[in-house]
């Protein structure tokens, strides 16, 4: 039986004007890219992805030039070869392949899903129908930002917050402290992101002080690549301690690190691990050491629905990462997630993603954009 085939492809790179934000004071504010592909097939159907870059200075243009490079390849592919696809996709010299190879994988499984009228999270099984989120903070100036922005989180329904401090031992130890001073007994779901910005022993001395308080998880305290390190401080903590997720978005090296116990939990983002297809293929080596996966989230909305529908289709996905304040990652969407009275997150009940863009509201960001057809690229 025929089936549709890849007639054209856009890709656009889109630098909303939202407040930038950091994450560790060793940084400057962030210019966040949202990076979007959109498929068109022979018959009318279309698939849809997007994924979120975070650079200084001014908006990244790599991710789009990846995504120009790959694109012709696609062409003329049809629906329900999205294996083939990411094997061939795998074997192209692309810089950054595994963007590109992410975002053309998730917009197949968008079409696919819509052309069952299915959420792509049944179309994978689902697991689930909501998953807990947790305001995730950008990096403030000190220690009474942070309370306040956590009593404005819970407020919001949030009952779990990550924290990004400063990133400066002294100071996020007394932030920690102050932290449970405040809010301690209340049962808010805990974790702490240190960007890869301690040494060993601040990371281990830090770990003690998140066992003593309960904390849920402790992310990237030290670089992703430093195995040794990680295996070291997760035998000696008892809270979960995961990686980054970033510059490691390996099948293989992630299957290294957890079959050597170097971290508790994998931590992957859908749309840098190779969509999912890639993503699938890690979540069977977590379950596999089982073991929960830790997905990244933040970014704006197509970003947040790629990784939402993976968590919905697994059991042993706990935490949705939502960047917060949230309305700057929202801009241009027509469906959002916000967490319920429960601080629980829902998909939209739309099919594929669940999430339709409205480019007026884009077109004046837009500062790349490509078209690539049978006919020839423009």
């Amino acid at each position: 039986m025929s089936q549709p085939i890849v007639k054209n492809i856009e890709i656009f790179a889109i630098g909303p004007d939202g407040e930038k934000i950091s994450w560790s004071s060793h940084l400057g504010p962030m210019y966040e890219a949202m990076i979007v592909a959109r498929l068109t097939f022979d018959n009318g159907l279309q698939g849809i992805a997007g994924l979120t870059t975070y650079t200084e200075h001014e908006f990244d243009q790599t991710a789009f030039h990846s995504l120009a490079l790959m694109a012709p390849f696609l062409l003329g592919k049809g629906l329900h070869e999205a294996p083939q696809i990411a094997k061939a996709m795998a074997g192209k010299y692309v810089p950054l392949k595994h963007l590109s190879m992410s975002l053309f994988d998730i917009a197949l499984h968008d079409a696919k899903a819509k052309a069952l009228n299915l959420p792509i999270y049944q179309m994978l099984g689902a697991a689930k129908h909501k998953v807990r989120a947790y305001a995730s903070s950008p990096v403030m100036a000190g220690v009474d930002e942070y309370i306040e922005y956590c009593h404005r989180m819970l407020g919001q329904g949030f009952n779990a917050i990550k924290i990004h401090p400063r990133c400066v031992f002294a100071e996020d130890t007394a932030l920690v402290h102050a932290l449970h001073e405040e809010f301690g007994g209340r049962g808010i779901g805990w974790s702490l992101d240190i960007d890869a910005n301690y040494g060993f022993q601040e990371a281990l001395q830090m770990g003690r002080l998140l066992d003593r308080y309960q904390w849920e998880f402790y992310e990237e305290p030290l670089p992703d690549s430093d195995l040794d390190g990680y295996k070291k401080l997760a035998a000696a903590l008892d809270l979960d301690v995961i990686s980054g997720g970033n510059s490691l978005p390996n099948l293989q090296l992630i299957k290294h690190g957890l079959q050597h116990h170097c971290w508790d939990r994998s931590r992957f983002d859908v749309t840098s691990i190779g969509g999912y297809t890639g993503a699938t293929q890690v979540m069977g080596v977590t379950r596999a050491q089982g073991l929960k996966a830790e997905l990244q989230s933040w970014g704006y909305t197509l970003t947040q629905a790629a990784n939402l529908h993976m968590m919905l289709a697994y059991d042993n996905c706990e935490f949705f990462e939502q960047a917060a304040p949230y309305e700057k990652y929202e801009v241009g969407a027509r469906q959002v997630f916000r967490p319920d009275s429960e601080g629980f997150i829902h998909p939209t009940g739309l099919p594929g993603l669940g999430v339709e863009l409205d480019w007026d509201v884009l077109e004046p960001f837009i500062y790349q954009k490509r078209q690539f057809s049978l006919g020839g690229a423009q």
